[in-house]
């Protein structure tokens, strides 16, 4: 147990001030001792893995963070069809990816190259490129943290949708993900829809890829697009903003934005969206094509900045505070607001805000 660690290291935005204390935990009774202190002392508890998908607030956290620290990859079942995983939550993800890839394992060959742990994939339900972890995940291993108590959710249970989970919405707060479970076929389909995809193999000329040449795929575009986070100057969250999902009616107000503050040719865009990827009750919209055509990609303020090749991603350019990446988050927000109407919602996890803080940077006011 450390008192005053600096946040700062342990995240991909290389942002954030101390914890009141921080404790590695490798084990399940490393957990409950840490549980104990924070309800002794009364603290708010945080659970901090990969840190791929977190801004920390400059001062800090005013509470206790645990980072879990056990990994481990184990096969549970296996026959003709699939086999199943059980993974430590504190795994690296990517890592992961690659294990299964290299095994000829299908479905989460798509999710190659994100950053985090594996337990932080159920927490947001990362998605890529047609597959969202939720495809494959068949149960959850948690501990309460109120009372210690280990217990094991279903896939159901876990209430996964579009970036989301009941780890960030009901029941946020109130559990550590331990291990998960995974099930994974030996025979599969690509998924290789997605128009970044399918040129990158058309341009290979591939027909039928293999699932590394898949992972590669997706490495080499994620790469173009999405900074991956490393030891540099700066850093990332990933994607800070998530895409748009719209009822017919909230469309159509979309585009009568776009009839008013836009040229043609950006609403014969939108319309082209629309019709690539039809779905039967939502209409997906990238929350980038928005960024972009409101005049934001490379927009800055101090050292964030909103990345020119993916305007989903808000950059750390080296000497980013967290009040530089709320104000640039805040002016996205409200300059999108202004032109088209839409309220994009941010992604990461913000930690250690005050309630005033937050509800300025979602104030259109």
């Amino acid at each position: 147990m450390q008192e005053a660690e600096p946040l700062k290291p342990y995240t991909t935005f290389k942002i954030g001030g101390p914890a009141r204390y921080f404790a590695r935990a490798t084990s399940m009774e490393d957990f409950r001792k840490v549980l104990e202190l924070a309800g002794t002392r009364s603290l708010p508890l945080f659970v901090l893995g990969g840190g791929s998908n977190i801004l920390v607030s400059d001062r800090g956290y005013e509470g206790v963070v645990v980072h879990p620290a056990c990994r481990g990859i184990e096969t549970l079942n296996e026959d003709s069809e699939a086999v199943t995983l059980e993974v430590s939550a504190a795994e690296t993800w990517d890592d992961l990816v690659c294990y299964a890839v290299e095994r000829d394992w299908w479905g989460i060959e798509n999710l190659s190259h994100i950053p985090g742990q594996a337990g932080a994939a159920l927490v947001q339900n990362i998605g890529a490129y047609g597959l969202q972890v939720s495809d494959v995940v068949r149960s959850a291993q948690v501990m309460q943290i109120s009372t210690g108590e280990v217990k094991v959710l279903s896939a159901a249970d876990c209430g996964f949708g579009y970036r989301r989970s009941i780890f960030n919405t009901t029941a946020r707060g109130q559990l550590i993900i331990v291990r998960l479970t995974l099930r994974l076929a030996r025979h599969g389909n690509s998924k290789l829809d997605y128009p970044d995809v399918r040129t990158y193999f058309e341009e290979q000329g591939i027909k039928q890829p293999s699932l590394g040449e898949i992972r590669q795929a997706i490495i080499s575009i994620r790469d173009r697009k999405f900074p991956f986070p490393r030891e540099e100057k700066g850093g990332n969250a990933g994607s800070f903003f998530k895409n748009l999902s719209l009822l017919e009616s909230e469309y159509q107000a979309l585009r009568e934005k776009f009839r008013h503050n836009f040229p043609p040719q950006d609403l014969e865009r939108l319309e082209e969206i629309r019709n690539r990827f039809p779905t039967a009750d939502r209409i997906m919209v990238p929350t980038a094509f928005l960024i972009s055509i409101c005049g934001l990609k490379g927009h800055r303020i101090g050292g964030a900045q909103v990345n020119e090749t993916q305007p989903l991603v808000l950059l750390n350019q080296g000497g980013a505070t967290a009040e530089d990446v709320i104000a640039l988050a805040r002016h996205v927000r409200r300059t999108v607001w202004t032109r088209t109407g839409v309220a994009i919602a941010i992604e990461p996890e913000l930690v250690g805000f005050t309630k005033q803080e937050l509800e300025h940077l979602y104030s259109f006011s």
